[in-house]
C-alpha cells in the first residue's frame, strides 16, 4: 500500500466520506474543510484530524525539476526579433549539446567500434573520419555487451592507433562495463544518471539500446518508454545522448535511411542525428555511411574502411575516398574473388617455359573455369607494371603474328 492509499484510507476511517481512490484528494479535502467551516468553527467534530491528515499527506508523484518548471509560450512577434542562441556543438554539422544521436548498423558491423572511437575523438578534441569536433567534451559509455578486459583491449588498441596518450582521456572518459548489472529501463536509466551527475558529462552513451531497453522492440509505448527516459536525462543534465541500435535482418541497403534500425518506427524517428552503416556493395572491408539529420543539412555519403595500424600496433576507421560509396543491396553481385588466386595456376601451366599465348589461354580457362572476359582481365593484370607477373614476347611477319607468355622469374 502507497502513502496516497493510506492518507485515503485514514481519511475514510475519520469521516466515513472521503473514498479512497478519489483523484485530488488533498485539493478536495482543503476545499471540503473551507465549506464547512463558519465563524472560525468546523461543523464536523473531525475537522481537526482532517487538518492534521492534511499537513501529513503525501505529495503527488511529480519529481521536482518537472514541478518547478513552468509552461512558457513564447510571443513569436518578440521571438523575433531576438537574436539566435549560439548552439554548443557537439559534432560540426551534425548535432549539438542536448540532442540524440543514434547510431544504425547491421550486425558486426563493428558499431562499437565506430562509436567507441568516435567517444576518443570526442574526449580529446580530434577531428573524427573528417567531421570536426570544435572542443573537448566529457564523456561518459555505458557499454552492456563486453567483458571489461576485452573492452580495455579495444580501448588501447584504438587509442595507440589515433597517437592518443592515455593522460589526455583522464578526467574526461568514463566507461561503465554494465554487463550483468541488470540496469535496464527508465530505473536503469535514472540510477546511471545519479551515478554520473557529479561528472557533468557532455554525452551520456549507451550501447546497445536493447540492453537498456525493456518490453517488445516492436511496440511503440515500449519504444517511447526509453526514448523519453533519454529525453529527461538529457533534460535533467544538459547533456547529448548516443545510443547504438541494430537493423532488422535482410539488405538494410534496400531500405530508406529514414526505415533503418529494428523493431517499432518510433526508433527510427525520435532523433536529432542519424548516422547509418551500411556493407559495401562489392568491397566486404568496407562500410558506406549516412547521416539523417533534423537540424543540418543532409550530407553526402562516404565510404570508411578498418584497418590493422603495424606500426602502432592498433586499429582504427579511415576515410577512402578512393571508393565510391554504393551500397550493399538484395540485388548487388557477389564480389568477385582477387585476380591475384588464379597466378598459381598459371604458374602451375607455364612452369618454367615459354608457352604459345592461344594455349596458355586454353589450359587457363579449362583449369580456372574462367571467362574469356575475366582471363582477359588476368592477364591485363598480370602482364601489367615493369616487373611483371608474367611476361610476353610476340613474333611478327607477314601473314605470321604469334604472342608467347612466360613466368617473370625475376619477380
Amino acid at each position: 500500500m502507497n502513502g496516497m492509499t493510506e492518507f485515503f484510507e485514514q481519511i475514510k476511517t475519520t469521516t466515513g466520506i472521503i473514498e479512497p481512490n478519489f483523484d485530488s484528494s488533498k485539493i478536495f479535502l482543503q476545499n471540503w474543510k473551507n465549506r464547512n467551516c463558519v465563524n472560525g468553527g468546523c461543523r464536523n467534530l473531525f475537522s481537526q484530524e482532517i487538518a492534521d491528515l492534511l499537513q501529513t499527506a503525501p505529495a503527488a508523484p511529480i519529481s521536482e525539476k518537472l514541478r518547478e518548471k513552468r509552461l512558457q509560450f513564447i510571443d513569436a512577434g518578440i521571438w523575433c526579433k531576438q537574436e539566435l542562441p549560439i548552439p554548443d556543438i557537439v559534432l560540426e554539422g551534425i548535432f549539438d549539446l542536448g540532442d540524440k544521436l543514434v547510431i544504425i548498423g547491421s550486425s558486426k558491423l563493428m558499431k562499437s567500434f565506430f562509436l567507441l572511437q568516435l567517444l576518443i575523438c570526442f574526449s580529446v578534441g580530434l577531428p573524427f573520419l573528417g567531421w570536426k569536433v570544435p572542443k573537448p567534451r566529457k564523456v561518459a559509455l555505458i557499454q552492456f555487451e563486453l567483458k571489461a578486459h576485452h573492452f580495455q583491449k579495444r580501448l588501447k588498441n584504438i587509442c595507440r592507433a589515433l597517437e592518443i596518450d592515455p593522460k589526455h582521456l583522464e578526467d574526461r572518459f568514463l566507461i561503465l562495463n554494465a554487463r550483468g548489472l541488470g540496469l535496464n529501463g527508465p530505473e536503469g536509466v535514472e540510477r546511471i544518471k545519479h551515478a554520473i551527475i557529479d561528472f557533468h558529462p557532455d554525452l551520456i552513451c549507451f550501447d546497445p539500446l536493447y540492453k537498456i531497453a525493456t518490453g517488445a522492440e516492436n511496440a511503440a509505448e515500449d519504444a517511447k518508454a526509453i526514448l523519453n527516459a533519454f529525453d529527461a536525462l538529457a533534460e535533467e543534465t544538459d547533456a547529448a545522448v548516443v545510443f547504438v541500435h541494430h537493423d532488422a535482418k535482410g539488405f538494410s541497403g534496400d531500405r530508406d535511411i529514414r526505415d533503418r534500425g529494428a523493431g517499432s518506427n518510433v526508433l527510427s524517428r525520435d532523433f536529432d542525428a542519424g548516422i547509418t552503416l551500411t556493407a559495401h556493395a562489392t568491397d566486404p572491408g568496407v562500410i558506406v555511411v549516412e547521416t539523417l539529420l533534423r537540424n543540418y543539412r543532409q550530407q553526402d555519403a562516404f565510404t570508411i574502411q578498418f584497418i590493422e595500424d603495424e606500426e602502432r600496433h592498433g586499429y582504427r576507421f579511415k576515410e577512402r575516398p578512393d571508393i565510391i560509396p554504393e551500397k550493399k543491396t538484395s540485388k548487388s553481385k557477389p564480389a568477385l574473388p582477387a585476380l591475384s588466386i588464379y597466378l598459381p595456376i598459371a604458374e602451375t601451366i607455364l612452369k618454367n617455359d615459354e608457352m604459345e599465348m592461344a594455349a596458355f589461354k586454353a589450359a587457363f580457362k579449362t583449369q580456372s573455369g574462367l571467362s574469356d572476359h575475366r582471363i582477359r582481365d588476368f592477364l591485363a593484370w598480370a602482364t601489367a607494371g615493369g616487373n611483371p607477373r608474367i611476361t610476353t614476347r610476340e613474333e611478327r611477319g607477314k601473314g605470321n603474328h604469334k604472342k608467347w607468355a612466360k613466368i617473370n622469374d625475376e619477380k
